[in-house]
């Protein structure tokens, strides 16, 4: 279920500094994204009733935004929600998430093939602005993982807003806002624990920065999607030690 440290989390928000041009986020998406978490981890067990008035309670806040947290959850398909009778969480497996970062890197792939085709050099100057911030932040050993996954997150989000293809461009950002891959890297830490890690990560995008330039689009899809088979299988071995879990080898594909 979610903890008092979750609900102190959400009080806390409006102190966190937050990179010129993000939104912050809402009282109800906060709320949202910690029973997400919890939900993801395994604090709610598959079918078991999230209670508004509990977690109202738990937040100090009125049922109004919890019952909107709520909604956000069922549209993401993590909660069930019965008129009358409430909504209870649904088991989120850790096969389901292994498949989230198998389509993902199936499109993320794409949109790097794209974005190296388009050569679009306002993409390639955001591209260069991010890696600098990772190269930054892969220097310091002592890094937050999370500030460093968001961080990722952007990066990568460069590569499919200068594809040039809107619908791709449109299903991977709906993807963060709209679905389970919103929350993954949220809250707590799942990958990039160590600078030996972060470093692989920031060579990874070195790398893809460099295939654009050659327009070599094949490495840049091979290396995107390297990115996030490398992040899956980190964020799947935390999630297994935390749920006690395994995973089925058969949704573990390869870069190549």
């Amino acid at each position: 279920m979610a903890t008092e440290l979750q609900a102190r989390s959400v009080k806390e928000a409006a102190s966190v500094p937050r990179r010129r041009g993000d939104r912050p986020r809402t009282i109800p998406e906060q709320i949202a994204d910690h029973l997400g978490t919890a939900i993801l981890r395994g604090e709610y067990a598959a079918g078991e009733r999230i209670r508004e008035q509990e977690v109202a309670q738990l937040y100090g806040v009125s049922r109004g935004p919890v019952r909107e947290a709520i909604r956000s959850l069922a549209r993401r398909g993590m909660v069930e929600f019965y008129p009358r009778r409430g909504a209870y969480a649904v088991g989120v497996s850790l096969d389901l998430i292994a498949d989230f970062f198998n389509l993902r890197a199936a499109l993320l792939g794409l949109a790097s093939r794209c974005f190296v085709r388009v050569a679009s050099p306002v993409g390639m100057a955001e591209l260069e602005a991010g890696i600098t911030r990772l190269r930054s932040l892969a220097a310091d050993p002592l890094t937050n993982p999370v500030p460093f996954a968001l961080e990722v997150g952007r990066a990568g989000a460069t590569l499919y807003r200068h594809c040039g293809n809107a619908h791709l461009i449109r299903t991977l950002r709906e993807q963060v806002h709209g679905s389970l891959w919103g929350l993954i890297w949220r809250e707590r830490p799942l990958d990039f624990f160590t600078p030996e890690r972060r470093r692989q990560t920031l060579d990874i995008f070195l790398g893809i920065e460099a295939a654009a330039r050659q327009g070599d689009e094949d490495e840049a899809e091979r290396l995107a999607r390297r990115l996030l088979f490398e992040s899956r299988d980190h964020a799947l071995e935390t999630l297994a030690a935390v749920r006690q879990e395994a995973v089925d080898p058969a949704k573990m594909l390869a870069a190549g």
